[in-house]
């Protein structure tokens, strides 16, 4: 008479414990990478956005918004913004940043800017390149700069 088995080995389930412990550790390590790419386009997108309500708000009054403090949207943006637009996002912020003369108008001392700052170093990067040549903009240690107007009143 032969005894038969039923059930698996010890080493059976051992190899199956690890080929779904590396697919686990490639899934996520995926999952990390396509959720930074989506908070890269969300801060590009929301770069863009102030960019164009920044354009609307000179264009309907000949004055540059006022600046604010970092993570408030100047109160004359909100109305070319989208609806429940934040300027403080749980993985970046963005200031506005207006160094137009007292007067407005582009001049040679109009500089106009928006600052993502964040803790991320990868989203900075990936946002590097993601804007590649699409406007100009400077990094200073965690901060990126998006310049709107440059100091010669162009962007």
């Amino acid at each position: 008479m032969r005894k038969t088995s039923a059930g698996f080995t010890f080493i059976e389930m051992l190899i199956v414990m690890i080929v779904l412990g590396i697919l686990a550790a490639l899934a996520t390590l995926k999952w990390i990478d396509l959720r930074n790419r989506a908070l890269t386009a969300q801060a590009a997108s929301d770069l863009d956005a102030v960019r164009l309500a920044a354009y609307s708000v000179w264009y309907e009054t000949n004055v540059w918004p006022a600046e604010t403090g970092a993570g408030t949207v100047p109160p004359e943006m909100v109305p070319y913004l989208p609806k429940n637009f934040s300027f403080d996002r749980p993985e970046y912020s963005l200031d506005w940043e207006n160094f137009a003369p007292p007067g407005g108008g582009p001049s040679g001392s109009t500089q106009v800017y928006v600052v993502l700052s964040s803790t991320n170093s990868k989203i900075q990067l990936a946002l590097q390149q993601t804007l590649g040549n699409k406007g100009p903009f400077f990094i200073t240690g965690s901060d990126l700069t998006f310049v709107i107007v440059g100091p010669d009143g162009r962007s």
